[in-house]
């Protein structure tokens, strides 16, 4: 756990597709040419049990594969995930349409919701990621700044809709209000 791996071109000798057999990673991308470890990675999505990592990105790209959880990837030459499961390109298309809303709070609301939506569960009167994100990560996700993130949240706090969950993975608990869709 906590540990990243980094992919290259050489990966595509062998196969098409990483399969998650087992836990949850973040994906990052950087740019294929100069000093993997110097470049600022980008999030391009979270990956669980049964969601796909397509590899056809790795011609001009590393990814960066972190394990949040502890993690099982196998070699799989299928083009579309099964029923239920996400591939990686359905998280980019996301995370790209929630950096063209209007406002940060807009893209924050998206960003919780896409979460709760894809690894989120309800606990009670609460929804509760298992994943630990700096204000600094979510920053990185809607393409504001730490700063932005941490006043929204400070916000939501006093209101009653944000809490930290206290339990060894720290991740958060969100009030129904905030993150169901209204439509």
């Amino acid at each position: 756990m906590g540990h990243t791996m980094l992919l290259d071109a050489s990966a595509l000798l062998s196969s098409r597709c990483l399969s998650v057999t087992r836990g949850l990673m973040r994906v990052a991308v950087s740019e294929g040419a100069g000093e993997a470890l110097e470049a600022a990675p980008i999030t391009l999505g979270f990956l669980q049990s049964g969601d796909q990592l397509p590899l056809d990105l790795l011609r001009r790209s590393r990814f960066h594969l972190e394990a949040i959880t502890a993690v099982q990837l196998v070699e799989d030459w299928a083009l579309l995930p099964p029923e239920g499961a996400s591939s990686l390109n359905d998280w980019t298309l996301a995370l790209l349409l929630i950096r063209h809303l209007g406002d940060a709070e807009q893209r924050l609301v998206a960003v919780l919701q896409l979460l709760v939506e894809r690894l989120g569960r309800r606990n009670g009167a609460w929804y509760e990621l298992p994943i630990h994100l700096t204000h600094e990560r979510i920053a990185e996700l809607v393409g504001h700044t730490r700063v932005t993130v941490t006043r929204q949240f400070s916000r939501w706090r006093q209101a009653g809709l944000v809490a930290t969950e206290t339990s060894q993975e720290g991740g958060l608990r969100l009030a129904p209000s905030l993150v169901e869709n209204s439509d």
